[in-house]
Order: C-alpha cells, then structure tokens, then sequence
C-alpha cells in the first residue's frame, strides 16, 4: 500500500476541513474520514482492481464512517461527507475530460467522461447505500427497543 498516498488523501481533507472553519478536533476527525476512504480505495484495489467498485466501496466505508462520527462528536454529516469526500473526487479524469476535448481528441475526451461519471455515481450510490443501511439499522434497532417498552428517546439519554 502506498503510505504517501494515504497521508495525501489525509492531508488534502484536513486542508478543506480548515477551509470550511472546522477547528481542533473536527479537523482531525473529518480529515480521517478521507484518509480511511482512500486507504479502503487502495486496498480494494489490491483485490479487485476495478476504479468502480474501488470508488463503490469507498464510498459505503465513508458514508458508515460520516453516520458513526456524526453521533460520536455531535456534527452534522454533510461537514463529514464534504470533507471526507475531497480524496475520492475524481480530478484526473475531470482534467483529462476537458484537456481531451480542447485539442480535438473526442474518443479520449468521452472516455475520460465515462470513468469520470462512473467513479462519480460509485461514490454516490456507496454514500447512498450506506445512508440506507443505516437507517435500516436505526429502525431495527428501534423496533427493539419498542418492544422493551424503551422509546429511542429515553434510551438515548440513559447513555
């Protein structure tokens, strides 16, 4: 795995969450997110290289990571998603897109737009899913509690 890469994808999230006015802790914990999002980008890709399923994966480990810290630190989701996210943008193919299409190379610029479109609907089907997936197990976890006779409510202050 390639270390500098990772502390990159860390780094890069940690300068948008200073952008965005985050302060001390919420730098770190959101630019984490960016850095387990691409470290799982680069692992997936040692299995399965596939930038789809990469970028798919990255997303779900992401968006689990945003719903847990979310509640953890008592921050919005969208501070976690917009800085967690900076890493898996896909900013090479963007560039090769436009660069392809400005000298007159159309079957490279298209084909540079299709994997730009595809990582970008990977990521947000894996944010999506795992937004899903969450709210499934909230509602279960729900059900459970009814069943005690416990509202959400009162079981989330007895912690």
């Amino acid at each position: 795995m390639d270390w500098i890469q990772i502390a990159g994808g860390f780094a890069g999230s940690a300068g948008f969450a200073l952008f965005f006015h985050l302060k001390g802790k919420q730098v770190f914990y959101t630019a984490l997110g960016g850095g387990i999002a691409w470290t799982i980008y680069l692992a997936v890709g040692l299995i399965l290289p596939s930038y789809g399923i990469q970028f798919l994966i990255s997303g779900i480990a992401l968006g689990l990571y945003m719903e847990i810290m979310a509640i953890y630190t008592k921050m919005p989701r969208t501070a976690y998603i917009a800085v967690g996210i900076i890493p898996l943008i896909p900013g090479a193919a963007l560039y090769h897109t436009m660069y392809y299409f400005f000298q007159g190379e159309t079957e490279r610029g298209r084909a540079s737009a299709v994997e730009a479109l595809v990582t970008s609907a990977a990521i947000a089907a894996g944010l999506l899913f795992a937004m899903d997936l969450w709210k499934l197990l909230k509602r279960s976890d729900h059900v459970k509690n009814s069943a005690d006779g416990e509202s959400n409510k009162k079981q989330m202050y007895k912690k």
